[in-house]
C-alpha cells in the first residue's frame, strides 16, 4: 500500500447502545461490485505485513448476518492506514452523489486502554494523497453495534477510482465485522434525510464547567481597561460629551490558509472568495504555494509557481493582512521535490542536507520581507526519512539556516495529532520530545505549531487545554492552532464543536492565533470541514464563527464621558476607532489597545 495516504487520527469514541436489529434504510443500488465485506481485499504497507490475520468467523448473536470477518492486529502498528480492507466502487461517482456506508462492529480483544478495539472507515481515491468523502473512527463496545455513515462524494471519480477503506493500524486487537453494505442513492435522497451515527463529546452540554471558566478567562486575558478623555481647545474636560467606541481589528489572529490562484486569479467565484477574506479574517498563509514542491510549480494538482506565490503575498500585505509561511521542510520522501528524491540511494545523496538549506536560504530571502511566521520543520512524527539518514541534529540546522536568512520571522515547529494526550498520547510525546530535542541543541524555535485536524469525534475541550497547560509549562512558547478542520457531515456537531474549540483557543494564554485550514467547499482538502457550501451559502460553523470572532469578540460600545471628560470601559485588545460628539461638533481618532500597555486616548475638540 502506499505510504503517500494520510493518517486518519482516531478519537475517542462516544459508545453507542447495541442493537438487537438493522436500521431500515432506503432503497439504493450497489455501491461494490461484490456484496459485503466479499468485496475486500487486505492491503498492508511494509511495516505490517506480518502484523494481522483476517479470518472469516460464525456471527453469534448477531442482528441480520451469521458470519463475521475477525481481523487480528498482532501487534501495535503505526499509521492506521498500515493495515486495510479495500474495495473499490464498481461505479462512478459524481461530485455531490449520496452514498451510505452500515456495518456492525464489536470488540473481542484489546490492549488499548479504552478496553475498546478501533476501527477507521474511509471513502477516498484508490491512490492519490487526498482527503475522502468521509473519514470516520470508531470504537465498538463488547456487543455488536450498528454503524450508520451516510456521506457526499467530494469529487468525481471513475468506476473502481474510489474506494471503501477499513483501517486497522492500531494498538494490539481483535475486531469482529459484518452486516456491511456500501449504497449508492445518487441525487435520490437528500443526505439530511439518511440515518446516521451521531456522535458527541464530553463537555458539549450548554452549562459545561470548562466553558463557564474558559469565557471568564478570556474576559480576563483578552481585555483591558480603556480611558477616552475628550478635553476643548484649552484643555479643559468636557463633560457629556457622547462617545462611540468601535473596534476595527482584533489583536488575535482569526486566519485562513488559501490557494494563492484565487488571490491572483480573476474570475466570478475568486472575486466572492477575496471578498470574503477580507470579511472574516485578519491573518493568512498559503496552503501550498511555499511548500518547496509549490515553490518549484511541481505539484500535480493545481498552478504553481514563484510568480503567484509573491503575488498572493502582495495582495495580502496591500490588504493589512499578515501572512505565515508554510513550510521550509517536510522530511519525508512523499514530500520532497523530485530533485532530492532522485537522490535517494544513490552515491549523491550525501548532497541532500546542503541541497535543503540552500532552499531554505533562498526560499527564505525571497519571502521574509511579505511574512511574520514560517513553519521550518513540519509533521516529523511520521515524516522522519532525512532524520533518519543524517541524524536528528540536521533539524536543528534547519531551524539555525532558517534564522540566518529570516532574522526577523518567528520560526514554528508544527505537527498534527498533537492537541490531546488522551487520544494520542505517542504523538504528544514525540512531540514534546522533539521540542525539548530542538531548543536543548539550541535550535531558534519561536513557537509551536498545533495542526488541530478534527475528525468525527472531536476531542473533549478540557482535554485540549490540558496540553495547552502542558506545553506552556514546559517551553512558555506561543502556540498557534494552524490547520483547524472538522470532517464530519453532522453539521450541528461541527457547529457547536467550532463554537467550543474557538472559546478554548482564545481562554488559552500560550494561543496566538487560529488559522482555518480552507472556508470553502470547492477550495477545501475536506470539502465537507468547509464554512460554505458551494454555492456559497452558509454552514451553521459559519453562522458561529462570525457570531464569536465578528460580534462577542469584538467591541462595540456607546457612552457619554464624566464630570472629568472621561469615559472608562474594557474592550478587547486590538484596533479601535473612537468618535467623539458634542453638540454636532465631532472629532474621531484611531488606537491600539494592546496587552501591558495603558488604554489611554485624549481627544481635543476644535
Amino acid at each position: 500500500m502506499s505510504s503517500r495516504l494520510l493518517l486518519f487520527v482516531s478519537l475517542v469514541a462516544t459508545v453507542l447502545a447495541p442493537l438487537s436489529a438493522q436500521t431500515s434504510l432506503p432503497a439504493g443500488e450497489p455501491l461494490l461490485g461484490s456484496p459485503g465485506l466479499a468485496a475486500f481485499g487486505l492491503q498492508t504497507m511494509p511495516n505490517a505485513v506480518d502484523a494481522v490475520s483476517v479470518q472469516k468467523v460464525p456471527a453469534a448473536a448477531a442482528p441480520g448476518f451469521t458470519e463475521a470477518w475477525r481481523i487480528q492486529t498482532l501487534r501495535d502498528v503505526n499509521p492506521s492506514f498500515a493495515i486495510q480492507l479495500r474495495a473499490p466502487s464498481s461505479r462512478a461517482l459524481k461530485r455531490g452523489d449520496i452514498g451510505f456506508i452500515r456495518f456492525f462492529a464489536r470488540t473481542v480483544e484489546t490492549a488499548d486502554e479504552s478496553g475498546t478495539a478501533r476501527i477507521s472507515v474511509s471513502v477516498r481515491h484508490a491512490t492519490r494523497r487526498e482527503m475522502g468523502s468521509i473519514d470516520e473512527s470508531f470504537n465498538p463496545p463488547r456487543e455488536w453495534t450498528e454503524y450508520l455513515l451516510p456521506f457526499r462524494s467530494a469529487r468525481d471519480y471513475p468506476a473502481n477510482e474510489a474506494v471503501v477503506a477499513l483501517s486497522f493500524g492500531f494498538k494490539r486487537q481483535v475486531i469482529e465485522l459484518g452486516g456491511l453494505e456500501a449504497v449508492f442513492y445518487g441525487t435520490s435522497v437528500a443526505l439530511k434525510d439518511l440515518p446516521r451515527t451521531r456522535f458527541t463529546y464530553a463537555g458539549r452540554e450548554p452549562d459545561a464547567a470548562w466553558r463557564k471558566a474558559a469565557l471568564a478567562r478570556i474576559e480576563q486575558i483578552r481585555k483591558g481597561d480603556i480611558a477616552v478623555r475628550v478635553v476643548d481647545a484649552a484643555g479643559k474636560p468636557i463633560p457629556h460629551a457622547t462617545v462611540r467606541l468601535e473596534q476595527t481589528r482584533s489583536a488575535f489572529q482569526f486566519g485562513t490558509a488559501i490557494p494563492f490562484a484565487r488571490l491572483v486569479n480573476d474570475t466570478p467565484d475568486n472575486k466572492i472568495y477575496r471578498e470574503k477574506v477580507l470579511e472574516l479574517f485578519n491573518a493568512a498563509s498559503p496552503e501550498n504555494d511555499l511548500k518547496w514542491g509549490g515553490w518549484l510549480g511541481e505539484f500535480e494538482y493545481g498552478t504553481y509557481s514563484q510568480a503567484q506565490a509573491l503575488g498572493g503575498l502582495r495582495w495580502l500585505r496591500e490588504h493589512n493582512i499578515p501572512a505565515r509561511g508554510h513550510v521550509l521542510v517536510w522530511p519525508g520522501w512523499n514530500n520532497l521535490p523530485k530533485h532530492i528524491r532522485a537522490l535517494k540511494g544513490t552515491p549523491q545523496q550525501s548532497e541532500i542536507p546542503a541541497l535543503v538549506r540552500e532552499h531554505i536560504t533562498e526560499i527564505g530571502t525571497a519571502t521574509r520581507d511579505w511574512l511574520v511566521e514560517f513553519d521550518v520543520l513540519n509533521e516529523p512524527y511520521t515524516n522522519h526519512d532525512l532524520m533518519d539518514l543524517f541524524g536528528p541534529e540536521i533539524m536543528v540546522d534547519w531551524f539555525k539556516t532558517a534564522r540566518a536568512a529570516m532574522p526577523k520571522i518567528a520560526l514554528y515547529f508544527n505537527d498534527f495529532s498533537n492537541h490531546d494526550a488522551t487520544t494520542d498520547r505517542e504523538h504528544v510525546q514525540h512531540f514534546e520530545d522533539t521540542t525539548r530535542f530542538l531548543l536543548g541543541h539550541g535550535a531558534p524555535v519561536d513557537g509551536l505549531g498545533l495542526q488541530a485536524h478534527i475528525g468525527g469525534r472531536p476531542n473533549a475541550p478540557e482535554n485540549v487545554l490540558a496540553v495547552l497547560d502542558r506545553y506552556w509549562n514546559a517551553f512558555k512558547l506561543p502556540v498557534r492552532f494552524t490547520e483547524f478542520d472538522i470532517r464530519t457531515s453532522d453539521e450541528e456537531l461541527q457547529a457547536d464543536y467550532t463554537r467550543d474549540f474557538f472559546i478554548l483557543a482564545f481562554s488559552h494564554p500560550s494561543v496566538v492565533g487560529i488559522q482555518l485550514w480552507g472556508f470553502w467547499e470547492k477550495s477545501h482538502w475536506i470539502p465537507v470541514a468547509a464554512m460554505y457550501r458551494d454555492d456559497w451559502s452558509e454552514k451553521p460553523n459559519a453562522a458561529v464563527y462570525k457570531s464569536l470572532v465578528l460580534d462577542q469578540w469584538r467591541t462595540r460600545s456607546n457612552g457619554t464621558t464624566a464630570a472629568d471628560g472621561t469615559l472608562k470601559t474594557r474592550g478587547f485588545f486590538g484596533d479601535y476607532v473612537v468618535h467623539v460628539d458634542v453638540g454636532g461638533r465631532q472629532v474621531e481618532k484611531t488606537f491600539t489597545l494592546a496587552a501591558g500597555q495603558p488604554g489611554k486616548v485624549e481627544l481635543q475638540l476644535p
